[in-house]
């Protein structure tokens, strides 16, 4: 499955590439593009964040063999949920990830790595979802959910062997 990973908005030079080339199987290949998309329409003012359900909306429907993310650095919310990291239609193809709360507290060399590794590890995981995936009980599964940005860390950026399985299983 190839996956096209589309900037939405400011994306810092070489993320996109990072997280690409950091893909595990059974994600082959892909490429890094950039969607221009209407965020004022998704805005709420009194949460000061996105609408991610409003913001997937936006994403184009991908074409045969094609997964379709989107990378952004805004705040993303959905109704009952305070933050998300990233948002997927199940089994739809395509999804979201923001990186706004995913910012390690540590600062220097190894803050680029811890970011790109969560970013990494969400994109595993909204994909998982965009192909029907759902959550997994296992803590260490890119698939197991992560409600703050330290449980990231506490998984792996692929999916178990489970997981991976049913995931091959229906390709």
């Amino acid at each position: 499955m190839k996956t096209r990973l589309l900037a939405l908005g400011d994306v810092p030079p070489r993320l996109a590439e990072a997280v690409l080339a950091g893909l595990p199987r059974p994600y082959t290949g892909g490429e890094v593009g950039r969607l221009e998309i209407a965020l004022g329409r998704c805005y709420d003012r009194t949460r000061a964040q996105v609408d991610a359900a409003c913001l997937i909306e936006q994403i184009p429907e991908p074409g045969p063999g094609w997964l379709l993310l989107g990378l952004t650095g805004v705040d993303l919310f959905m109704p009952a949920l305070t933050y998300v990291f990233g948002i997927s239609h199940l089994g739809g193809r395509r999804g979201i990830v923001s990186w706004f709360r995913l910012h390690p507290e540590e600062t220097g060399p190894s803050a680029q790595t811890i970011l790109i590794r969560r970013i990494t590890t969400e994109v595993v995981h909204e994909l998982g979802h965009s192909l029907g995936l759902v959550h997994c009980v296992v803590p260490e599964c890119a698939m197991h959910r992560s409600l703050w940005p330290e449980g990231v860390d506490l998984k792996h950026p692929e999916y178990c062997p489970a997981c991976l399985e049913t995931l091959t299983s229906s390709l």
